[in-house]
């Protein structure tokens, strides 16, 4: 073994007693990784996105989620490679937010009853309708496979009841009471 890979392997070990006992509460172990990793962290995340903001943004937000999460948080092998997946995954999540921002207030600036909307009621909006459209993933994962696939063709792809049946090789009468029975199971799974 080269001087490099023990000189890794001890780096990690030490990295490993730390998040054990960050997990169990202790603040020095927390810092200590803070101290140690932050600068690594951060080139990495510069290497994801090129924005210093989002990366000290998203890297900040990384250390203060495993603070608060520390009680809850899984045994790892290799501390610095589970943080740079976590900074990575916050730093595209902060990029696919911010686009969506960005389209929105493009959208603004064409409809002008958009305009009159606060600042925190669109990003209101905006976070609602994620939410809703997560709970309809769930519900839709609830449906028996037959089920989805006639809601998808009938409301994803447009197709009528009758394109649907002759699609599925099904009688109009049977895919339009299935699409009834999924619509109806939708709506119990999404309270409405």
């Amino acid at each position: 073994m080269s001087k490099k890979q023990l000189l890794e392997e001890r780096t990690n070990s030490l990295h490993s007693l730390w998040w054990e006992a960050m997990c169990l509460g202790d603040k020095e172990a927390f810092l200590d990784i803070y101290k140690t990793l932050y600068r690594s962290l951060g080139c990495f995340g510069l290497r994801v996105h090129s924005d210093p903001d989002v990366v000290t943004d998203s890297l900040n937000q990384v250390f203060l989620d495993i603070w608060e999460k520390h009680e809850f948080l899984p045994r790892v092998a290799n501390v610095e490679a589970y943080l740079r997946t976590t900074l990575k995954h916050k730093i595209l999540k902060k990029i696919a937010r911010q686009q969506k921002l960005d389209n929105i207030i493009s959208m603004i600036g064409k409809d002008e009853d958009l305009l009159d909307i606060p600042y925190e009621e669109l990003i209101v909006k905006i976070e609602s309708d994620e939410l809703v459209k997560r709970q309809l993933n769930l519900a839709l994962k609830k449906l028996t496979p037959q089920q989805l696939k006639l809601i998808q063709l009938r409301f994803y792809e447009g197709l009528s009841y009758e394109s649907v049946a002759e699609n599925c090789g099904l009688t109009v009468r049977t895919a339009y009471n299935t699409i009834y029975s999924a619509l109806k199971s939708l709506r119990q799974h999404l309270q409405l």
